[in-house]
Parts: structure tokens; sequence; C-alpha cells
């Protein structure tokens, strides 16, 4: 097999990143808004009328308050729902180049709503560029060539990727998720307060994953059945990461380039509006830093929330909804300890940029020539 290109296994991971922020950043703010100046509930709006539309959009009232934010609301959800399409097609962009965006587009979408969510895309991005290579080195008549980048490699491509992901992951991800609901519900009987390290935790571990989903939807299952501290929980807990970032890059200002302290201070407000996706970058570029400091202050963020009594009614909104809650103060409390974990943990353990160009390189040397 001839040689095409050698990939680098982080700059892979970092184009998909760099393309995807502005989406999540873009999406977050508008959801910020939306939920700021109309209510954390502004997304049921039209809940009682919507579903007798033949649109999403066809009786909205754009020149009413309610309905102008419930209409930057939608904005929003569709950003947020584009973001891991975006990422996956850019990293197969990155391996593959150009006929590798369509089917990222359309696999990564597919990951969103089969919610296998961020890693699901960022798999898929290396089965997708990895299997547009190995399509490059095929020898075809010359007649044929023109239509490889058009026609044979975007739909070979997503019918082989697509069905790999149906068939292989989609299933067994979402056995995965619903064993873990299922898991965190049965904690109900034990400490309130290891209930919401276990809660918090998960939504520090993959960012908006599926394991930061599947513990928001056991923590929305227990607040239908009246259990409201694991909301709390879910919601500090998520917006403890993105806070403990920014943290970081003040303690350990030497350790952070100028684009990561300009990533931290975006996630900050992202952060406060419990948008834990604006930290997906420094989880995708140093995973095994930061995802243990994730988890260690989203644990203790949680703990102390369910475990002093905190307790949240709404399901999402950050701050805006803190005033709702009960024991707001203790809710507080609980961020403020979280953040400072994070943000101290990962500040200690973060290698400086040196350091972090020297493990490039070795990882460069590890890729594999197709």
């Amino acid at each position: 097999m001839s040689t095409i290109k050698r990939v680098g296994v982080m700059k892979t991971i970092m184009t998909g990143i760099s393309y995807m922020i502005p989406m999540v950043v873009a999406g977050g703010i508008l959801g910020a808004l939306a939920k700021g100046f109309g209510g954390y509930l502004i997304g049921d709006y039209y809940a009682a009328v919507a579903g007798s539309w033949p649109t999403p959009f066809t009786g909205m009232e754009p020149f009413t308050w309610g309905g102008f934010w419930w209409g930057v609301n939608m904005l929003s959800g569709y950003a947020m729902n584009f973001a891991v399409a975006i990422l996956c097609a850019y990293m197969a962009y990155s391996i593959a180049e150009r006929p590798g965006i369509v089917p990222g587009f359309i696999i990564g979408y597919t990951c969103t709503m089969s919610k296998a969510g961020f890693l699901g895309g960022l798999v898929m991005g290396f089965v997708i560029g990895y299997f547009l290579l190995w399509m490059k080195t095929w020898k075809l008549p010359s007649w044929c060539a023109g239509l490889m980048p058009v026609l044979i490699m975007p739909v070979l491509a997503t019918f082989v990727c697509g069905m790999l992901f149906l068939a292989v992951f989609a299933q067994p991800l979402a056995w995965i998720m619903d064993v873990f609901q299922a898991w965190i519900i049965s904690l109900n009987g034990g400490s309130k307060a290891i209930i919401g390290a276990v809660i918090g935790a998960c939504m520090g571990f993959d960012m908006g994953g599926p394991v930061n989903k599947t513990a928001s939807m056991a923590a929305n299952g227990l607040g239908a059945d009246g259990i409201y501290g694991p909301m709390s929980a879910k919601i500090i807990g998520g917006m403890t990461p993105p806070v403990g970032a920014f943290v970081a890059s003040l303690i350990a200002r030497d350790k952070f380039s100028q684009t990561e302290r300009d990533t931290a201070i975006t996630a900050f407000p992202m952060g406060l509006c419990f948008i834990t996706e604006g930290v997906l970058p420094f989880a995708a570029a140093d995973p095994v830093r930061f995802i243990p400091a994730s988890m260690l202050g989203s644990a203790t963020a949680g703990a102390i929330a369910v475990g002093m009594g905190v307790e949240s009614v709404a399901g999402h909104g950050g701050i805006f909804v803190f005033p709702t809650m009960v024991n707001p103060v203790w809710a507080v409390i609980a961020l403020v300890a979280g953040s400072l974990v994070t943000g101290v943990v990962y500040a200690l353990i973060k290698r400086r940029p040196e350091e972090t160009e020297k493990v490039e390189e070795e990882i460069v040397e590890l890729d594999i020539d197709l």
C-alpha cells in the first residue's frame, strides 16, 4: 500500500475542535440570552399549540417579547445540534481533505440524534477519514476518476461508515446509557451526597457526551418523580468544568497558550449559563489531565449541593435559575468550591507548552502510514 499522508492524531482532533468552537459559542450565547431575558422555560412558550403547526415557526409571533426570545432559543438549539456534525466533518477533512466533509456532516449529525454525542463524532471522524484515505489508493479507470470526489467517495463513505456506526456503535452505546441511568437512579436509597457526587462526576466526564447526557436524563427522571436534589447536581456539576478551566488559566497562566487563555475566557460565561461544551477544547487536547480534574470538581460541587439540600425544579438555565432553587446560597458555595477544585488540580498537573510539544512529537512518530 502506498504512502498517502502522515496524519497527526492531535492535529486531527484540534482541527475538528477549532471549527466546532464558533458553533458552540454562538449556540451557547444565544441560548443564555434567550433564557436570561425570556425565562428558563422559554423553550415551552408555544408548547400548547406548536404540535398543530405545519412547521415549528408557523404561529411564531416575533414582535412579542416571548415569541422573540423563543425564536432566539430555537436558533440556539439548532446550533448546538450541529456542533458534533462539524467536529466529525472537519476531523475527516483533516485526514482526507474535501471528500471527508459530506460524510462527516451526515454521520456526525447521526451521532447527535442517536445520543452518541461528542465521543461518537470523535470516533467516526477518524473512521471516515481513514476509510477515505483507503479509497484514494484504489486504481480506477480514467473515465471513473472524475466521479470519485463528487459521487463515489461521498456516497460510498456515508453508506459504509454510516451503517458501521449504526450497526456496531449506536446500539451498544444506547444500552450502556440505559444501564448507567438505571444504576444512578438506584442510588437514591443511599446517601444524598453520594448521589450528588456521582451525577456531578458524570457531568464532568465527557462535557455533553453520552455519560453526561445519561446523568442528565437520570436527574430529569428523578425530578419527574418529585426528587429535585439531583437536578441541582446536574446543573452545578455541568457548570463547574468551564468555570474551573477559567480558574486554572488564571492560577497557572504560564502553562496556557494565548489561544487557550482566550478559550478559557469564552468558556467562563458559557459555564455560568450551564453550557458545559464550552470546555471541550481542553478535554480533547489534554483528556488525561483535564477530565480527572473536571470530574473531581464536578463531584465536589454535586456532593455539596445535594448534601446541603439544594434542589432545583428547573432542569436548565445556569445562574439564571439559582434564585429559584432551594438553598441558593449553598448552590453558589457548591459552584465556587467545585470550580476551585477543578482549577487548582488542573493548574497543578497541566504540562507546560514546551512539554506538550514534545508529547505531540512522540504521537506523530506513532502515526500509521497508509
